[in-house]
């Protein structure tokens, strides 16, 4: 009795039990169904169309109206060097009410005007590739957009709201892009949708976004995700071997950083077509970097080893680390990651590159350097209209402050018995960037003093912002490094105008002129091994109508101290 009484108890509880179970199920539903949904700061919707033979990237916007009936947005017409980007900009239209789109060139912004008291807008614009000859080194940084694939930076890809925040919630929705297309940028691969919450507007306007017929490769270094997004066939090399490069320099440079927080980071490769001499440039972005080469003969695994090295360094010399002036501080964020790029080479030996390649390295910054015309210019020059406009302003920072650091790194190793070295400073500069603090004259003072008390020895005046040369001389003596004093410089002897097609100034005296390169030359083919002075200049110009054949070696003699690269002096700077 006692057994058959517990037995319906149990069913009754149960039954209460289960019916308990059925009313908190029915709740947490509605509670889950009650949820609001979430608002995002903006949404972008973007499909890739085909429209009167003309290819565009589609992006419709959704975000939230103001209720004064005005929305102001950032698209940039003048940036990183490149000007008349809203010309790239095919239309532009508010979509379900009446309004006015407006656009101004001088400061960057899109007007848009709409009835008040609505509460969301949609704005639709399309984008197109505003050039229609091959691709090259002049235009990539502008959008490219064609029927196999697109390559655009974030900030001519997005229009961004103006919105005193210091971060944004966006959403991207990829619509069409069906295998084997691809989709990757420097949020994600093969999203359709990509949520990106709490960012910063600079940061997500720094990236890149690709699409089409690109070949996604996947490392895993650390539980963390990088990957190598390449397309077509290259000529001298395999996607295979750039993979191998990419995992040996990401995993270096991760260890010397102490640093394997970032979960996810992307590689592109772009090729372009190029019948004579190598070209390739890079960019260092908001989770990823960005390249383009010439894919010919001309280019070698000592280049790429080069631009990976650089570019990688840039997620933290240039991106965690942020200049407080963007070009005047370049001497910091290009020099100094020039500098690791050839000492991370050598130590880590990377592509069988050792303490010969450093030397040979820091002995081409020296000679460059010297090269320069404009080499003793004061840092405040390096502004934004001469760096994006002059080449030899472009290699300054670059030179000048690649040999600072050298400088400085066996100056501090020196001073303090090798106790210390400029990797010290770096680390500890990271550690004041990730409290907030950005990159500028005080910051480095202040830190570098902590190594190098002494003013006089920092040398940041005379060098850096007065510009004058280190002197190598006494340098290589303090340091017991065997050196030399004659050698050959590059030299090209003139400058070509914005475009390469003619010559509008010779220097008195040079190679070029006395090979008969004049002012005024028109430039109809031309062959240059930029920096290689042992490889010959080859030039078609034109002349009153004339063709002129113009073959000459661009050198000149030079006395500056140089190292040589011999076993004592690579045991000697202990890499």
């Amino acid at each position: 009795m006692c057994d058959i009484t517990f037995f319906v108890s149990s069913l009754t509880q149960t039954k209460k039990m289960g019916q308990r179970i059925f009313t908190i199920i029915g709740v947490l539903c509605l509670l889950i169904n009650c949820q609001p949904e979430k608002i995002w700061d903006v949404e972008y919707e973007i499909t890739q169309v085909d429209q009167d033979s003309l290819q565009l990237l589609k992006v419709k916007m959704t975000l939230p109206a103001d209720s004064c009936g005005q929305t102001i947005l950032t698209y940039q017409d003048r940036t990183w060097g490149e000007e008349n980007l809203h010309n790239t900009v095919h239309y532009a239209n508010l979509l379900g009410v009446k309004g006015e789109v407006s656009m101004d060139k001088k400061t960057g912004q899109v007007i848009l005007q709409y009835p008040k008291n609505l509460e969301n807008i949609e704005f639709e614009y399309a984008l197109k590739q505003d050039f229609d000859h091959p691709i090259n080194t002049s235009v990539t940084y502008r959008p490219i957009i064609l029927p196999e694939y697109f390559h655009v930076f974030s900030h001519n890809l997005f229009m961004l709201p103006e919105v005193d925040v210091p971060t944004l919630d966006i959403r991207l929705l990829w619509k069409g892009f069906d295998a084997p297309q691809v989709v990757h940028n420097s949020f994600g691969s093969n999203s359709s949708i990509q949520e990106i919450v709490a960012i910063a507007p600079e940061e997500f306007h720094s990236a890149i976004f690709l699409g089409g017929d690109f070949n996604i490769q996947e490392i895993t270094i650390q539980d963390n995700k990088v990957f190598l997004a390449t397309r077509g066939d290259w000529v001298p090399f395999t996607p295979e071997e750039m993979k191998t490069l990419l995992e040996k320099t990401s995993t270096v440079q991760r260890d010397f950083w102490n640093d394997h927080s970032q979960p996810y980071f992307t590689v592109t490769m772009q090729p372009f077509e190029q019948e004579l001499g190598s070209s390739c440039q890079g960019t260092g972005l908001t989770n990823s970097f960005a390249t383009s080469f010439s894919n010919n003969n001309y280019i070698d695994m000592e280049q790429m080893v080069h631009l990976f090295n650089h570019e990688l360094l840039h997620n933290w010399i240039g991106h965690r680390i942020q200049n407080d002036n963007e070009e005047l501080e370049y001497w910091f964020s290009e020099g100094f990651t020039e500098y690791y790029t050839y000492k991370n080479v050598a130590k880590h030996k990377i592509n069988g590159l050792g303490a010969a390649f450093f030397i040979s390295s820091m002995n081409d910054m020296i000679k460059n350097l010297e090269a320069l015309s404009i080499k003793e210019v004061p840092n405040s020059e390096v502004n934004y209209n001469n760096f994006w406009t002059n080449p030899e302003y472009q290699k300054l920072p670059y030179f000048r402050g690649a040999l600072y650091a050298f400088y400085l790194d066996y100056t501090i190793q020196k001073t303090s018995q090798g106790k210390y070295s400029l990797d010290d400073f770096m680390l500890e500069l990271l550690a004041a960037a990730d409290e907030g603090n950005k990159f500028n004259r005080e910051l480095f003072l202040e830190h570098m003093t902590h190594y190098l008390p002494d003013a006089d020895q920092i040398g940041y005046t005379r060098f850096i912002e007065n510009g004058n040369p280190i002197p190598f001389q006494d340098f290589f003596e303090a340091q017991g490094l065997a050196y030399e004093n004659n050698t050959i410089l590059y030299e090209l002897g003139f400058a070509f105008n914005k475009d390469q097609t003619e010559v509008v100034r010779v220097v008195s005296g040079s190679a070029a002129e006395k090979a008969g390169v004049q002012r005024g030359d028109l430039v109809l083919s031309r062959s240059i091994w930029y920096g290689n002075p042992e490889k010959e200049v080859q030039l078609t110009l034109s002349r009153n109508g004339e063709e002129h054949q113009i073959l000459y070696y661009p050198r000149r003699e030079a006395e500056i101290a140089i190292l040589k690269n011999n076993q004592e002096n690579q045991q000697q700077l202990k890499l």
